[in-house]
This record gives C-alpha cells, sequence and structure tokens, in this order.
C-alpha cells in the first residue's frame, strides 16, 4: 500500500485525518514475514521434515508409517513440502499432505504430479488465501488458443518437466500477464485459473518477474467458492 513515514509528533494530527498509522515495529515484522513466506521452502531442511513428521506421527501414527519408508523417503516428502511453500501455500494440515501422498506415490513416483495431487487435496485452503471478504475468487484466465501453445511446448522427462518455448515467446506471454495484472492489482488480489495440465509451468514462466501472482488450476477450486473473471489473456490475434 502507498505509504509515507511520519515523526511521532504527528501521529495526532494523522489519526484525526483518518490515516491509518501503522507503527515502524509492524512494519518491519509484516515485510520479514513476508520474505519468510516468499523463501519458506529454502528454509525447510530435511532435519526440520523429520521433526514435522514426528510431531504427526505421535497424533497419527498409522498414516506416517504407511508412507515414509515403504512409499516415500523423507526426502521425497521434504521435496514436496518445499514445492507447496514455494507457492505460499501453508503445510499445517500436514495429515491431509501426507494422506494424499498415501494415495498416490504407490502409482507414480514423479514429486511434480505427486505435489499436483496434494494441492488438488488443499483446494480450500488454497482458495482461502485469495478470496475477498465476500468469498469471491478473483481471476485471468488464458485464451484456449494459448493454453494449448503452452501444453504442446511442455516436455515430460523422468526427471520432471520443462518448457521448450524460444525466450522471445515466452517473454511476451509473461508481459501480456503483466499487462492484464496492473489493470486489476488496485481493486482486486487477482489469480491466473488455467488446466491442470500447463499450471506448473505456467506458474515456473512467471515466478522470476510476477512473483506474487497465484497461478491455480481448475481443479483446485472448490465448488462452493464464488468466481469472477476480469478478462481473458490471449497473445495478438487470439480470442
Amino acid at each position: 500500500l502507498p505509504a509515507v513515514w511520519i515523526g511521532e509528533n504527528e501521529r495526532a494530527r494523522a489519526e484525526r485525518n483518518n490515516y491509518t498509522v501503522v507503527p515502524a515495529s509492524s512494519v518491519i515484522a509484516t515485510h520479514l514475514t513476508d520474505v519468510i513466506r516468499g523463501h519458506g521452502y529454502e528454509l525447510l531442511t530435511r532435519d526440520e521434515s523429520k521433526k514435522l513428521l514426528d510431531g504427526l506421527k505421535e497424533k497419527c501414527p498409522a498414516v506416517v508409517d504407511e508412507v515414509v519408508g515403504p512409499l516415500l523417503k523423507v526426502g521425497e516428502v521434504q521435496k514436496v513440502l518445499q514445492n507447496l511453500l514455494r507457492e505460499r501455500v501453508p503445510i499445517r494440515d500436514l495429515q491431509t499432505v501426507l494422506e494424499t501422498l498415501g494415495d498416490w506415490a504407490a502409482r507414480t513416483k514423479d514429486l511434480e504430479i505427486l505435489t499436483e495431487y496434494v494441492r488438488n487435496a488443499l483446494a480450500r485452503t488454497i482458495c482461502a488465501q485469495y478470496q475477498d471478504r465476500s468469498g469471491t475468487l478473483h481471476c485471468l484466465t488464458l485464451d484456449p488458443a494459448l493454453e494449448d501453445a503452452i501444453n504442446a511446448a511442455t516436455e515430460r522427462t523422468d526427471s520432471g518437466s520443462y518448457l521448450t518455448l524460444p525466450p522471445a515467446q515466452a517473454g511476451k506471454i509473461v508481459e501480456k500477464i503483466r499487462q492484464e495484472i496492473e489493470r486489476n492489482v488496485a481493486v482486486h488480489q487477482v489469480v491466473i485459473l488455467c488446466s491442470p495440465q500447463i499450471r506448473l509451468n505456467l506458474r515456473r514462466m512467471i515466478e522470476s518477474s510476477l512473483p506474487n501472482v497465484p497461478v491455480l488450476a481448475f481443479n483446485e477450486v472448490v465448488k462452493d467458492v464464488k468466481v469472477q473473471s476480469h478478462g481473458l489473456i490471449a497473445m495478438d490475434g487470439q480470442g
């Protein structure tokens, strides 16, 4: 939010004029909290992951014993948790995370895919982060032709997936998304909604330029959430 620094002697005057006065300590605390959230995935070590799993085991021993060891190593669970934290998805509901991994880890060991399954299980939590006070989720969507182009440029390997879009084309897509976001950012927290097939790589594409723009898949929006679209992202000649 736009703000100015004032001296303590001006506090009463600012409050009389209906300004919100925030102590400097609160500004610093808020900034530090945001930095930690933005880099939480880097702070989650294997030892810390083990501590989290040990804490869960005291309450839910069956789910931890079923997943950790027989299906996944602690390091693999750590990677899934890091993937979630990287996009600021809370991992407080560790039981749901482990139960979802238990449902799917026998079918695939691809940690990217497992993370997407967990995100789907945490859909209500993810939506709640971005809903306004009326419970509405404000979004932008992608033109189907643009989604198809991104999906066609997605290469999948044993070590994960990556995009083969030429840098110039990817840059144009990011700039178009930036323009649409800037039209709405002053009024709403806007998310990008897209198909599950391209969600992860679209997020990777915009991460460095638009780190605070959430990218959600359609299946991550729970049924009772109101959704309001504010535009369609399309390249020139599309849409």
